[in-house]
């Protein structure tokens, strides 16, 4: 009779959760950003890697957060999908917040005043479009700090359903670069005094 050897077997890292999914996708993308910039004629693959991981992580993301989950991008560009996500300025004891509520009743997403500037300032000077993560790693250094996706997700559902981003591909650019910072800021406004009203 031969002994059991499941105490010996490796975990399976296909089906094992990572302690933190989100950090590991983080690095992972911006190991391959690094590598792009480093061997321009690597372009095409890493371009496509990028694009992998972000859908590999929307797939984590819905399956541990189905009502949180980003939105395919025919549904974000919905009308009904604009109307079906709230958004708000909220202010706490720690500032001001642009928070995007959704019908489901899921864990809202919180976006902090400083890093929603920062995001709009980026996206303003961006000279050509930009992936999500080149934007996120542009935002860490802007702030100084290692920012968590969502917030920079939340700027960017929020400027799209405005018609002020769109999403080129892979990359987002502002529709006008001429008049999108003083947009950004009314919408910031207006969503301030929909929550006083």
């Amino acid at each position: 009779m031969t002994p059991s050897l499941s105490h010996n077997v490796p975990p399976d890292v296909t089906t094992r959760p990572l302690e933190n999914e989100s950090v590991a996708f983080s690095q992972l993308r911006t190991s391959l950003i690094k590598v792009l910039r480093n061997s321009p004629e690597s372009r095409e693959p890493i371009c496509d890697a990028l694009e992998l991981i972000e859908a590999l992580q929307q797939q984590v993301e819905t399956k541990r957060h189905p009502d949180a989950a980003p939105l395919p991008a025919s549904a974000r560009r919905s009308a009904a999908t604009d109307r079906a996500q709230e958004y708000f300025v909220q202010k706490t004891h720690e500032g001001e917040f642009l928070t995007e509520r959704r019908p489901s009743g899921s864990q809202p997403f919180r976006c902090p005043k400083d890093a929603y500037d920062a995001a709009a300032d980026i996206l303003a000077h961006a000279d050509q479009p930009l992936h999500f993560d080149e934007l996120l790693e542009r935002l860490n250094t802007a702030m100084g700090d290692r920012q968590a996706d969502y917030r920079l997700r939340v700027c960017l559902r929020f400027w799209l359903g405005h018609k002020l981003v769109e999403r080129f591909r892979t990359r987002y650019r502002v529709i006008d670069a001429n008049t999108f910072s003083a947009s950004a800021r009314s919408l910031w406004e207006e969503a301030g005094a929909a929550q006083r009203s």
